[in-house]
């Protein structure tokens, strides 16, 4: 139920979010898009073949690649401006570590999803590839390379 809820309630600030106005057309049409979104999702997860749960550490970890979003941008601009300038390619591919994490586990399938999403969030960096039976990942980046991430979260 707070499932629900919380799915319900992060909608519709969605909508009211993405809406540009504030008034009572936008609550209602806000609250029924929410109903109507929350009823579909409550129904895709009562069918679904696999269970997926999100850690504690999930929203941290979003936030701290959210927070980088910027400044990668900002990078990535000077690494594509100088590879304009200059005609190199300065893209390359890595392989990180990753904890794989067993495959039954719910909680590890919706820390390998959000991982790879967080890691393909930024604008210089992408997961091409995270095989099950295997502790790495290939991830496409532009420029050097950082520091080695975290192995759970890839970011």
């Amino acid at each position: 139920m707070l499932r629900t809820g919380a799915i319900w309630f992060g909608l519709f600030a969605l909508y009211l979010g993405l809406a540009g106005q504030a008034g009572l057309h936008e609550a209602l049409t806000g609250a029924i898009v929410a109903s109507l979104m929350t009823a579909w999702a409550g129904r895709v997860r009562g069918h679904a073949a696999r269970r997926y749960a999100f850690p504690a550490g999930t929203l941290r970890q979003g936030g701290r690649a959210l927070a980088g979003l910027l400044p990668a941008t900002v990078r990535t601009g000077r690494v594509l401006l100088r590879a304009a300038v200059s005609g190199a390619q300065p893209g390359h591919a890595l392989r990180r570590a990753f904890a794989h994490g067993p495959e039954t586990d719910p909680g590890e399938r919706g820390r390998r999803a959000c991982a790879v999403l967080l890691a393909s969030l930024t604008p210089d960096r992408f997961v091409l590839r995270a095989d099950p039976g295997r502790d790495e990942a290939l991830v496409h980046a532009l420029g050097r390379p950082g520091p080695a991430p975290d192995p759970r979260w890839l970011v």
